[in-house]
């Protein structure tokens, strides 16, 4: 669903409007008002206009007609020979290509960008692993290469990819040993326990952010970082009090905030993510209303990026509050989900809202929740 598509569906929604009021409105037909609030045409200029007049929309609309879709970059990575060793270029090259997925992803979630990012990392690890790299490039090129798995890792995860997203990781955890980028390795050794978490592999989780933890990483935010791995993995196995444990730790070693000597990969772990993995572990244990409480506390402690983390973070919000069965805070949540393009983001939101639908059927919530999460689920 376009931007456009999304933006109709929320309005038209929040005016309590049918297809045939609102195209009697605008003076369109029922079926060519649906057809652009489901991506299936392109709004004309003038079609435009007499939706935002119909809709109250100052202009909206019109403005979202007008502007050009949004795209994920085409990685192209390697820039020379792809048998001849990585160069200076070659690494310049994957470091433009990292800055462009982490934009990308953060701005506008992992839709379309998982099976560019892991083309990228193969094609250039595999020229690593053939021709190495020239001797001007030394280690930064294994370094390079084994951060762009991280990312690719990341993006596959997010895009709800497990398989590739374990083998990426995996490859570019091989990459950074030779590489001897210690950092990198808790990075991905911290991606591969939070994934062992997601997919219900408790104990496996728990042995990796074990095995990092006993290294004795100086930093106290890597430390906290391995705490929350750990507390998912509690989660799983059912030891609630030991995982809510884990967490209270975690949030008194981030109490300094980011200090320089930390790694610059540990930026995430700020008070919102704290709270959302909070809210997880106490879902679990049934106590969905701390879950809700420290749902709302993510969303409200949100920093200024209001891309993918706004959309997923709100998901989970809406779950816990559908687990919780408060239908009237579902509908308006649903509504700004619409709005902010919902399931278009991620396929794990998709995830999420679809648990969400399922819960709110079985519970036989009122029927606008119902088309209100159809409607996340439509965009």
């Amino acid at each position: 669903m376009t931007p456009f598509a999304a933006r109709l569906a929320a309005l038209r929604s929040s005016r309590d409007l049918t297809l045939d009021a609102l195209g009697s409105r605008a003076n369109l037909s029922r079926s060519y008002v649906s057809e652009l609030e489901h991506g299936k045409k392109k709004p004309s200029a003038k079609a435009a206009r007499l939706l935002d007049a119909a809709l109250d929309a100052d202009g909206a609309l019109a403005a979202l007609a007008d502007a050009p879709p949004v795209r994920a970059p085409g990685l192209l990575v390697v820039t020379t020979d792809p048998r001849a060793p990585l160069s200076l270029d070659d690494i310049a090259a994957v470091h433009g290509a990292i800055g462009q997925l982490v934009a990308t992803d953060t701005a506008h979630g992992s839709t379309g960008l998982a099976e560019r990012a892991a083309a990228a990392f193969r094609d250039v690890e595999s020229r690593l692993a053939t021709a190495g790299a020239d001797p001007h490039a030394g280690r930064d090129a294994a370094a390079a290469v084994a951060e762009l798995g991280e990312v690719a890792a990341w993006v596959s995860y997010d895009a709800d990819e497990q398989g590739l997203s374990r083998q990426l990781a995996t490859d570019a955890l091989l990459v950074a040993q030779a590489a001897g980028d210690a950092d990198m390795q808790r990075f991905l050794a911290s991606h591969l326990s939070m994934q062992s978490a997601y997919v219900g592999r408790g104990a496996e989780a728990l042995a990796i952010a074990d095995r990092a933890l006993a290294e004795q990483p100086a930093s106290p935010r890597v430390r906290a970082m391995f705490m929350v791995r750990r507390a998912r993995a509690l989660a799983v196995l059912g030891d609630m009090a030991g995982a809510l444990a884990e967490i209270a730790h975690a949030r008194a070693l981030l109490a300094d905030g980011l200090k320089a000597s930390d790694p610059s990969w540990t930026w995430w772990l700020h008070e919102a993510e704290l709270a959302v993995h909070e809210a997880r572990v106490r879902a679990a244990g049934g106590d969905m209303a701390g879950a809700v409480d420290l749902s709302a506390q993510s969303v409200a402690a949100l920093p200024s990026r209001q891309g993918r983390d706004g959309v997923l973070y709100r998901a989970w919000l809406l779950h816990d509050l559908v687990a919780a069965g408060s239908w009237a805070e579902v509908d308006g949540l649903a509504r700004e989900l619409i709005v902010r393009g919902g399931a278009a983001k991620t396929a794990r939101v998709r995830a999420i809202i679809a648990q969400a639908q399922a819960r709110a059927r079985a519970a036989r919530a009122p029927a606008a929740v119902l088309d209100a999460l159809d409607g996340i689920l439509a965009t």
